[in-house]
């Protein structure tokens, strides 16, 4: 309040002190009015000095525009440098509709009308045939394409009061011919109608009454691997997959390529002189994938098979190598089609992005975390009753209501529910959360890839007893395709999660690198002696358990089955007609160099056959023995030579890699 009351007080002797006239009236007049003219000289001032730059600019928006053309992208290539998507030259004819005053000759002559080509043919001596092959190039523009553009002669209201014509329209764009050839074609369909209609080009604005401008534009050879690369935009922009991502991290593309004209009062940009004047400064890299293409094609062509027989939601697959985290193939039927986009599935990688509550596949991962906390050995004896109650809700056992005892190891490989929750339960709640999160659940694994999905894992705080017994065969959490194979990739390579990553290398238009991706670990999970002891159950799930349809007489391979029921909201509850069948290994499992996932969402089959054991192993088995014989590995489960007699002989070798004490030898 006293500094209201101050400076009224200050105002009041100002004016007492500068008064020129008697009137106090007057007085107040000139006072307002010189302090008007003093707000009014600050604002020119300040417009025109200060602020100068950023109102010439706003004014240059209003009517000037620029059109963006696709810029020389960079190639994606395999691990092998095969190009997986690539940018290729094309050409984009443009027309000056107002500057034709002839339109039906010239209509004829981009058509090539014989009526009109064989006129100037004999004026000229030359033979028809070769002059329409010269005119070629112009094959693919049609009379209604001609319309269109005619159409557009017309004048346009700039700003709402301008009128301008229209000097410059696309034609066709984005066609696959040669520069020269093209060049050629337009040079001769103005010699033919300048001659024809007697114009003189020199008297007009524009004499290039037809022209072609070079753009680029995004092809994919082999139509593999579409939901890892992506798509672009026909504007040259990256939508999905790595298109998006590279693009968004200047790894791809080059300096874009942008022509000026006029904006009218819609925002529509009209070209002028200087439309088929551009420069690209610098092309974008090329970016080396960790995929190999001969197995991304294996992997699709296996899911294609399967997809056909059984109509499922979809088919996910990842094929890894555990000892970088490098992602050798990934995969989710139904696929995307490049030739044809409407047919074909949708661009989505399910595999990333879409979770899924994934079964019994989980039961390793909670062993594998007792054994590192020293709870339980792989020996270890529980009694398994046939029916086991956790709160409200009784679980039964696999032995159809005979009570059993199992040694850690074969819980795994009889999938036994109440067996692999008493692990659990030695565990406890806080730690196998623990567990779950070093494994790479409920968070996203940072897979170079838009849309990631984390899945979903609740607090351990918020588990009832019933979760947590659920938690342990794979219920109540959901996962995605990819989590899994990293998951499964540190159970098997020593115990050390890496990021999943599809990056290899960044490269030049010499070949030379750039940038390199190493292989990233992130932390150690389990030891090494848990993670080579955990090789051996999950051999025994494929040699005596739940995947024997998976295994190999040269290679020991494991791996766990999941056969996961799916929740339906019509019935408020899980339907025994719908699941989720997974299948999640790895081989040679002695010294494993891949991990490879399956899971089948939903598949359309009789009752007989829901589950995994039937539908995720088939895929799983098919996939690995075109895998193992496309990259040469040798068998790690019998080594073969060559006798005295010339003949060829095997020998069993890593006889003890198996267990052999186990107290349940088969079901009954």
């Amino acid at each position: 309040m006293k500094v209201v009351l101050f400076f009224r007080n200050l105002l009041y002797r100002v004016y007492r002190f500068v008064k020129p006239f008697k009137d106090e009236r007057l007085n107040i007049f000139f006072l307002m009015s010189v302090f008007l003219v003093l707000i009014y000289t600050w604002r020119v001032f300040d417009l025109a000095y200060f602020k100068k730059d950023y109102w010439i600019e706003k004014v240059k928006r209003q009517f000037a525009g620029k059109i963006k053309l696709s810029p020389p992208r960079g190639a994606i290539l395999d691990r092998n440098g095969t190009v997986l998507a690539a940018s290729e030259k094309v050409i984009s004819f443009y027309v000056r509709p107002s500057e034709v005053k002839d339109w039906k000759l010239f209509e004829s002559i981009i058509l090539r009308k014989d009526s009109v080509l064989e006129k100037y043919a004999k004026e000229k001596g030359i033979p028809l045939g070769k002059l329409k092959e010269l005119l070629s190039p112009f094959e693919s523009i049609t009379a209604e394409d001609l319309k269109k553009a005619y159409r557009k002669k017309f004048t346009v209201l700039v700003r709402g009061k301008e009128k301008r014509r229209i000097p410059f329209v696309w034609l066709k764009k984005r066609l696959s011919l040669s520069v020269d050839e093209s060049s050629r074609a337009v040079r001769l369909a103005l010699r033919i109608y300048y001659t024809l209609s007697g114009e003189n080009r020199f008297k007009k604005r524009y004499p290039d009454l037809i022209g072609f401008t070079t753009e680029y534009k995004r092809v994919y050879p082999y139509a593999v691997g579409s939901t890892v690369v992506g798509i672009t935009s026909p504007f040259g922009e990256g939508l999905t997959g790595l298109e998006r991502y590279l693009e968004r991290e200047g790894l791809i593309v080059g300096k874009p390529i942008e022509l000026a004209g006029s904006k009218d009062a819609r925002g529509r940009v009209y070209l002028g002189t200087n439309a088929t004047f551009f420069v690209t400064k610098e092309k974008g890299k090329s970016v080396e994938l960790t995929l190999d293409g001969n197995l991304q094609y294996i992997v699709e062509k296996v899911l294609s098979k399967y997809g056909a027989m059984w109509n499922p939601i979809f088919i996910n697959a990842v094929l890894m190598d555990p000892n970088t985290g490098e992602i050798l193939a990934a995969a989710s039927w139904p696929f995307f089609d490049y030739e044809n986009p409407k047919k074909g599935g949708p661009l989505t990688p399910r595999y990333a992005v879409s979770p899924y509550e994934p079964g019994s596949v989980m039961k390793p991962l909670v062993l594998a975390a007792a054994l590192n906390e020293g709870l339980v050995t792989p020996n270890s004896v529980f009694f398994c009753p046939a029916r086991y109650k956790v709160g409200n809700k009784v679980f039964k056992n696999e032995f159809h209501g005979r009570d059993v005892k199992l040694r850690a190891w074969e819980i795994i490989q009889y999938s036994d529910n109440v067996g692999i929750i008493q692990v659990a339960q030695l565990l406890g709640k806080e730690k196998l959360y623990k567990y779950y999160r070093a494994f790479g659940f409920g968070q996203k694994t940072g897979v170079e890839l838009p849309g990631e999905s984390p899945g979903i894992l609740r607090s351990w705080k918020k588990w009832r007893d019933v979760d947590f017994a659920t938690l342990a065969f794979g219920h109540n959490i959901s996962v995605t395709t990819l989590q899994l194979a990293a998951a499964y990739s540190a159970m098997v390579n020593g115990g050390i999660y890496y990021k999943p990553t599809f990056l290899k290398a960044v490269i030049d238009d010499k070949g030379r690198v750039l940038k390199e991706f190493k292989p990233e670990p992130k932390r150690r999970v389990i030891s090494e002696r848990v993670s080579k002891e955990m090789r051996r159950i999950l051999t025994m799930v494929v040699e005596g358990g739940t995947g024997t349809a998976t295994r190999f007489e040269n290679f020991y391979v494991g791996g766990k089955t999941g056969t996961a029921l799916r929740y339906n909201p019509k019935i408020h509850g899980y339907d025994k007609s719908k699941i989720n069948a997974t299948f999640a290994g790895a081989f040679p499992m002695t010294n494993p160099r891949y991990v490879l996932v399956v899971s089948v969402v939903e598949p359309k089959v009789p009752k007989n056959m829901l589950w995994a054991s039937k539908i995720a192993v088939p895929i799983f088995k098919e996939i690995a023995e075109r895998v193992l014989l496309y990259e040469r590995v040798a068998p790690d489960k019998k080594r073969y030579f060559i006798n005295s007699n010339g003949c060829i002989e095997s020998v069993d070798i890593n006889r003890d890699f198996t267990f052999k004490n186990g107290l349940q030898q088969k079901k009954k």
